[in-house]
């Protein structure tokens, strides 16, 4: 299965969570170089793990769609056009050959890539834009609630090196970012002790190309946990916080989207 959708509930809301899985197919595993073991753990190194779970209250009250492939294999958030993605140029475009030190992990034929694209990056698009369509023809708006989290310290492929990250990261753009939203995710996020800044250490939250600046309907915020919060970096396990940090996560953005609705 390459991504699961949970059907939409109630409200004009979905939740997009790309990067939970460490899961390779093994047809997807024949052009890397690297071992299984440290496939392995490169997997896990680029993955927001648990971020399904650590949204999984969301996901039950609005619904949307959980990537189940690793993004080690396919990278759906970025640009499929290695022209137009930043990232392509430290070997992370869509489509990932190189490691989080820079090492080689990949060597792909152009054949090989408009596969991945066509049976990985396309679908799962085409079914993030059917969702959003779904929620518009239901509820004439839709917001979407990009969901990830991010290292504590920036890895060494990172375009902002700054020190001192978040606890919580907001996402956003011009076009399709509430402003009542954005300030109030800051202002509730603040109240309950966690630190926020606005597309620091990552910015941007993502909205189906057919919709992209075109549609004043569709909203988009991005909502980035640091993992120090909420697991060990070093074992990838949960820490005895997890569910603490989950709950209190959940209930503030759940009580923000109240200001999407004004």
């Amino acid at each position: 299965m390459l991504f699961e959708i949970i059907k939409l509930k109630k409200d004009p809301i979905i939740c997009n969570i790309p990067h939970s899985s460490v899961n390779i197919p093994p047809e997807f595993k024949k052009d890397f170089v690297i071992s299984e073991q440290e496939l392995e753990i490169e997997a896990k190194r680029f993955a927001d793990l648990y971020a399904d779970s650590l949204f999984s209250k969301l996901l039950d009250d609005y619904g949307g769609i959980v990537s189940k492939i690793s993004r080690i294999v396919v990278d759906i958030e970025r640009f499929k056009d290695d022209k137009k993605e930043a990232m392509s140029k430290v070997g992370m475009g869509a489509i990932y050959t190189k490691g989080e030190n820079g090492e080689t992990i990949r060597k792909i034929s152009r054949t090989s890539r408009d596969i991945l694209i066509s049976e990985v990056y396309q679908p799962y698009h085409l079914a993030l834009a059917d969702l959003t369509g779904d929620c518009l023809s239901k509820f004439g708006k839709c917001l979407i609630l990009d969901c990830h989290s991010f290292p504590s310290e920036p890895r060494p492929y990172e375009p902002n090196q700054s020190k001192g990250r978040p606890d919580i990261c907001l996402g956003t753009d011009g076009f399709h970012t509430p402003e009542n939203l954005k300030g109030g995710l800051l202002e509730n996020f603040e109240k309950d002790g966690f630190s926020v800044k606005y597309d620091s250490p990552f910015s941007g939250t993502i909205v189906p190309e057919v919709y992209y600046r075109k549609n004043k309907n569709v909203f988009s915020i991005m909502i980035e946990v640091n993992r120090k919060l909420f697991m060990d970096e070093e074992t990838f396990s949960k820490n005895d916080n997890f569910d603490n940090v989950s709950n209190k996560i959940c209930q503030i953005i759940k009580e923000s989207c109240g200001f999407f609705d004004t």
